[in-house]
């Protein structure tokens, strides 16, 4: 059955969203099919821009956007990136109001937001070269392309879902692994995200030249990166730790059967931002002699191996059997 939209623009009436036609140019890209999302559109403008607030369940998207089919979509989507993230990652903790998103047109929009938003955060974010990121439980990003929008809102919409569900600071190679993990997705007609973690296109170039040129950032600087800091370095070791980081994490979800840290990473999952968590890293980084662990190698050691040198082995050998399912 069709749900319909609800407009509360001036004059408005309720009206049915039947199907949408696939057109090509600015956020013009566009999903087909029925959107069995109920949500309220408003009048919403930044910096002289009209735009729209797109309010569902879970989220409020504030969007400068100019294609009303392309906008109407995104509830659908982002609604299924929630019901994605909850059934890996759930939480007790549900938020008290919707999430706010802000989906600009132009880079030129998002970058005066971020001036006013970030405020001393500003200049590193202004770093980032595409996407978005998440502060205080709020994603910004831009549009780029159909593809690589909708992939920036299912990551930096897994930090957020991190950040207002578990509360304590996530260690970077996680968060950042799942993020990625979300990215790559088919679209149902209905335009809801299925997604398709092996075959993620956005990261597998970084991946595949890391192996060419055998430049692997080791497994130990990957467990202790601060992903704000990787923005400020040059653009190749950026996109190889991303694509290490979720090349890590899709080895980490395979089946049981076919490998041995599965239980351990997923008892990790359960854990994320619990005492418990805490407790086993301090007790790690107690043990270590030296005072060289960073809190998410501690993480990793405490609840996946602590055997890093047959981790990395296995790792190695399953990334050809990634990138040759990635195509």
């Amino acid at each position: 059955m069709e749900v319909m939209r609800r407009l509360v623009t001036r004059g408005g009436t309720g009206l049915p969203v039947a199907l949408f036609a696939m057109v090509a140019g600015g956020c013009g890209d566009i999903l087909r099919g029925p959107i069995p999302v109920t949500f309220e559109r408003e009048e919403w403008s930044f910096s002289n821009a009209k735009g729209a607030k797109l309010t569902s369940e879970h989220y409020v998207i504030h969007t400068t956007c100019k294609s009303k089919p392309f906008t109407d979509a995104l509830p659908q989507f982002v609604e299924s990136c929630w019901s994605a993230y909850a059934e890996l990652l759930p939480s007790d903790r549900a938020p008290d109001r919707p999430l706010e998103t802000y989906l600009f047109q132009t880079r030129w929009q998002w970058e005066r937001f971020t001036e006013e938003f970030a405020g001393a955060r500003a200049d590193t974010y202004m770093q980032i070269r595409s996407g978005g990121y998440s502060e205080r439980g709020v994603t910004v990003s831009h549009y780029g392309t159909r593809r690589q929008t909708l992939s920036i809102l299912a990551h930096e919409g897994l930090h957020q879902y991190l950040e207002v569900t578990h509360g304590r600071p996530i260690p970077a190679w996680v968060n950042e692994g799942l993020a990625c993990y979300f990215e790559s997705f088919d679209l149902t007609p209905d335009g809801r995200a299925v997604f398709v973690p092996e075959r993620n296109s956005l990261r597998t170039p970084a991946l595949r030249e890391a192996l060419r040129t055998k430049s692997l950032q080791p497994l130990s600087q990957i467990l202790a990166t601060d992903a704000g800091r990787e923005i400020h370095k040059p653009s190749a070791g950026v996109l190889t730790y991303y694509a290490e980081a979720w090349s890590l994490v899709v080895f980490l979800m395979r089946p049981r059967h076919v490998n041995p840290y599965h239980d351990g990473f997923r008892q990790m999952l359960r854990d994320l931002g619990t005492d418990a968590m805490e407790r086993k890293a301090r007790a790690f980084m107690a043990a270590d002699t030296d005072g060289r662990m960073s809190r998410g190698e501690a993480i990793f050691r405490a609840y996946v191996t602590d055997d890093t040198e047959r981790f990395w082995s296995d790792y190695e050998q399953y990334l050809y059997q990634l990138l040759s399912m990635a195509g």
